[in-house]
Order: C-alpha cells, then structure tokens, then sequence
C-alpha cells in the first residue's frame, strides 16, 4: 500500500486548486494557501492517514499499522509543498495568519524536466522487472528501486543547478543600467521550455524592465533589449487605490506590481497586475486586481479577475 499512500498524499494539496472553479476571487483566496499551509499540511496528512488505516483494517490482509501510513502521508503532503516552494506561485506557508507568500523562483509549476527524470526513475525499472520475468530470471528481495533512487537524486541536482543559474541571472540583472535607469530590485523568472535562459524583470525608479537573460550571463546580456514598462505617476486615485483591502492582499502576492490608471464615466478604475508572469501567461495564477472609485477617490468595488479574461474584455 506504500505507493497508494504516497500518490494519494503528493498530490492532496492540490485539492485547494479546485477554487478555480468558483472564480477568480475564491482561487485567489485559497489555491496553495488552505491546504499548503504548515497548520494546515500536517491535518492533512493525518487525515489521508487515518483513511488508508482504516480501510487497510478491512479491507487488506494484513492491517496496516498506523505510524507508518502517517510517516508515508507526511513524506508525501511535505514532498509536495517543498517542490513548490522551488516553483515561481510559491505558497502561502502562514496561511491564515499571514499572507505571505514563500516562493525560490527556480522552476515553472509544470517543469518539463522534472516530470521526464521521475517519469524515467518510475517506468525503466517496471519494464527492466518485465524484461527479467520474461527471460525467467530468479526473483529477488524486493529493495528500494535504484531508478527511484537516482531520479530522486538527479531531480535535486537540478534544482540545484537551477539555484546557481537562477543568482547568476540575478547578479546580471543587477549589475547593468536599462536605458539609463539604475536598477533597484531584480528578479529571474523560469521558462519552462528553456534550460538556459531565465526571463528577467528589473524594477527601476520610473519603470519596470522585462528582458530574456541567458545562463552564459553578462557576456552576451543586452540590457537596451528590455522591453520598457512605465510606472504611473503619483495621483490620489492611486493612493486611495493602494489603501483598498484587495489592494493590499494583491500588493503582499505580486512580486512586480504595476498600476494602470483609466478614467471610467464615474470615476477612476485602477487594475493591478504582476509582471512577473508574461503578457501572453497560460496560467491561472496571472491575476489582477480591479479597484474602481467614483470622483471622490472612495472605493465603488473591487474584484480580482484572471489576467486571460481581463485582456479579451478589454479588447
């Protein structure tokens, strides 16, 4: 029963994803928050324990001995929210005390080259088993699988490749001036497709830069490629904006705010949005905020919406 309970309890968290479906404002609230929490994680785990004890009771030969299904669903739920806490969502650890948010920014949330060295790691030792049981070889003592092992091991190695590359980009970022502006804070950003560039986002005084950084570094970086992203200037709609609820809790999640200020027929709409994911971002973690005031700069409304469904309406 140990891989039905290692499935079962890696893939759990997730469950809080299925917010997407009641909207933008209740993913934004729960996914990798209500159940990828360090209260939260360890409730889950037991659950999913005491779930597999009891029907281990009745329903296996042998019945499961409970500290081990815990000590199982443990290492499956704290797999889970440690790799995503390597990915670029990141995850609500103090959730529902705090609001911040943990993220490393190494990998994308559906790492390509991950999932290919676990893959390998599960499926060549089953067909190595199948092989040797057609040619009738003697059976052995069943061992941890080598190929789990070693994908295990590999799949570390690089996230830790990544982390070295991922500073790198940074230190790059950070050591050059985009179009005459002086860069403040920098951030590198996975592409998931790409072992050797990172998608880099510079937030400079007046402005936000994206630009591709490629892992051989400042040699070949051009900085004067960035593609330039101009912060509003001060206004009270923008004050009284930031000082909305929504505002703040979208403000504690974005990495790299920037705010678009538009006139309506009653008064200001200002919607904030994370450059940290691309225009063109297939997820839906890329939200915005939408804070709406009338001409007195008090707030009407305020919703969060996917940032995909906020681009075709405002087409």
């Amino acid at each position: 029963m140990a891989m039905p309970i290692l499935v079962v309890s890696s893939v759990a968290a997730d469950l809080d994803l299925l917010s997407y479906f009641a909207g933008a404002g209740a993913y934004f609230h729960c996914r990798y928050a209500l159940l990828h929490s360090v209260l939260d994680a360890p409730i889950l785990a037991v659950v999913i324990a005491l779930i597999f004890w009891r029907a281990g009771r009745r329903y296996t030969p042998t019945p499961l001995r409970f500290l081990p299904v815990l000590l199982l669903s443990a290492i499956g739920v704290g797999a889970h929210i440690l790799l995503d806490l390597t990915t670029a969502d990141g995850v609500q650890l103090l959730w529902p005390f705090h609001t911040r948010w943990f993220s490393w920014d190494l990998l994308d949330g559906n790492d390509p080259w991950i999932l290919a060295v676990l893959a390998a790691g599960l499926l060549l030792p089953a067909l190595f088993h199948l092989v040797s049981e057609e040619i009738g070889s003697k059976k052995k003592r069943q061992r941890p699988s080598k190929g789990a092992i070693a994908a295990l091991v590999i799949a570390a190695l690089y996230i830790g490749v990544r982390a070295d590359l991922r500073a790198t980009a940074v230190q790059t970022l950070l050591a050059h001036d985009y179009h005459g502006a002086m860069p403040m804070v920098a951030g590198a950003f996975p592409d998931s497709a790409s072992l050797v560039s990172w998608r880099g986002v510079v937030d400079t005084r007046n402005t936000i830069e994206v630009v591709a950084v490629p892992a051989a570094g400042a040699d070949v970086f051009n900085a004067n490629s960035s593609l330039t992203h101009y912060k509003p200037g001060n206004s009270p709609a923008l004050d009284a904006a930031r000082n909305a609820p929504l505002a703040k809790q979208f403000l504690s999640y974005a990495q790299f705010p920037l705010a678009d200020l538009e006139n309506t027929a009653n008064g200001y709409r200002v919607t904030l949005r994370d450059l940290r994911f691309p225009a063109d971002a297939d997820t839906p973690d890329d939200l915005v905020a939408v804070i709406d005031l009338n001409r007195k700069f008090t707030v009407r409304a305020q919703r969060v919406e996917f940032a995909a469904e906020e681009q075709s309406r405002s087409r």
